[in-house]
Order: structure tokens, then C-alpha cells, then sequence
């Protein structure tokens, strides 16, 4: 590789990590899809490629076009903040949900679906989870398997966090893109390259990470502060959406 090359890359990489590594709506709802392992390749693929996707327009010059359609932009913000509003809503009503079905818990038969997206498992011998009226304890402590979306409403929900989301067409596509066209037309590809990277490296890393948090989701009271947090933290990305 070209010595001239290797900063200019790992310029794209530290640019885009700048922007992508941060609590937001996508990247909450992969943390949830990967804690739960609901269709989490699929998830992770849409990211990736959007991304990808969103850093090739912006390179090749489309940030001047999307700047020069505020309206476009504003409709977008609607739209997500609507979106985020909404999953934000889910969230608390999956975690009011969970509170009262706690007090149901201890009543239910071992492998009974709880209605609320999660179903009781019988325990054995080799420590799986156990069902309430085989613990005699807590019943937030119930072993929780969290049903499993359809990858049709995971898809969506996915393509909605990602493309309703003004940030990413003025953070991948203007912003980005404005950077990398100040290394010229030959190198601006390079800078493009390190972007790429970063977000291949920070999807998949998000979702092993993730994905490796599942065993500490094993009972009800975690799911409850997690979509408790969900529910504030997209309210609140809602709010600032709005108010920009």
C-alpha cells in the first residue's frame, strides 16, 4: 500500500468513528436485536450496506444536492422523530407489560407463553431456566426467552432507524462527503475506504458485544430497565430532532 495512502485512510476511519460511535436510534435498536438474537445478520447486513451505501453518494459528490433540498431534510426529521417516538412508546409498554406479568409469573405452568413476547422455560438439572412455580422465589428472577420478531417488521424497523434519520444523509453524505472531496479526485476514494472500514468494523463489533450481553438478559427485571432505557433514550432523540 502506498505510504501516501495509510493516513488518508486512517483519517476516514477516525472521521466516521466520530460520528457512528454514539448512543443512537439505530444503534439502540441493534443493541436490543442482538440482546434478544432476532434476525441479528440481517440487521447487521442493512446497516452495513446502508452505510457503505450512504459514504459511496457522498464521495461521489451527492452531499451538494441534498443540501440544496432543506425540505426534503425537514420532512425526513418529521418523519424520524415520529418514528423514534413511537419505538420509544413500544418500549415502555413492553417494559409495563413485563411489570405486571411479573406478578402472574408464579402462577403459570413451566413452557406457558407469558402473551407479552416472552415464555417461561422448565428448568433441569444442567442449570436451564426455570419455570416460576418450580423456584418458589422472585418472580423477576424467571428464566426469560424473549419471542422472536418476524424478520418482515425486524427489516423495517431496521430500514425505518436508518433512512428516517436526517443525521445520517448530512453526517455520511455532506458531511463526509464534503471531507473527502479535499483530497482531490484521487485520493478521495482512500478516505472513503477508512470510513468503510470503520463502519464494518463498528457494526460487527456492536453486535458481538451485544449479542455476547444475551446471558445477562435472563430474567424479567433486565428486560425492563433495557426497554425502560430504549424508551427514554428514543423520547429523547425524538425531542432533539424537533427542537434542531
Amino acid at each position: 500500500m502506498n505510504s501516501l495512502f495509510l493516513p488518508i485512510i486512517i483519517s476516514g476511519f477516525l472521521s466516521q468513528a466520530g460520528l457512528i460511535v454514539a448512543v443512537g436510534a439505530q444503534n439502540t435498536f441493534i443493541i436490543r436485536q442482538c440482546i434478544a438474537r432476532s434476525h441479528v445478520p440481517a440487521i447487521l447486513m442493512i446497516c452495513i450496506a446502508a452505510d457503505l451505501l450512504m459514504i459511496t453518494l457522498g464521495t461521489q459528490g451527492m452531499g451538494q444536492i441534498v443540501q440544496s433540498h432543506p425540505l426534503v431534510i425537514k420532512g425526513l426529521t418529521w418523519a424520524g422523530a415520529a418514528v423514534l417516538l413511537l419505538y420509544g412508546i413500544f418500549g415502555f409498554r413492553r417494559a409495563w407489560i413485563q411489570l405486571r406479568a411479573m406478578r402472574a409469573e408464579r402462577r403459570r405452568m413451566p413452557g406457558e407463553a407469558t402473551g407479552d413476547g416472552f415464555t417461561v422455560e422448565q428448568a433441569g438439572n444442567d442449570g436451564a431456566p426455570v419455570g416460576a412455580s418450580e423456584q418458589g422465589g422472585s418472580s423477576s428472577a424467571v428464566a426469560m426467552k424473549p419471542a422472536q420478531t418476524s424478520l418482515k417488521k425486524s427489516v423495517l424497523s431496521c430500514l425505518g432507524f436508518t433512512f428516517l434519520n436526517p443525521s445520517v444523509y448530512l453526517d455520511s453524505i455532506v458531511l463526509l462527503g464534503s471531507i473527502a472531496a479535499t483530497y482531490g479526485s484521487d485520493l478521495r476514494w482512500s478516505f472513503a475506504t477508512g470510513a468503510m472500514l470503520c463502519s464494518i468494523v463498528w457494526f460487527l463489533l456492536l453486535g458481538f458485544v451485544s449479542s455476547k450481553m444475551a446471558k445477562l438478559f435472563n430474567n424479567r427485571l433486565a428486560w425492563i430497565a433495557l426497554d425502560t432505557t430504549i424508551g427514554i433514550v428514543m423520547v429523547l432523540l425524538a425531542a432533539h430532532l424537533v427542537l434542531q
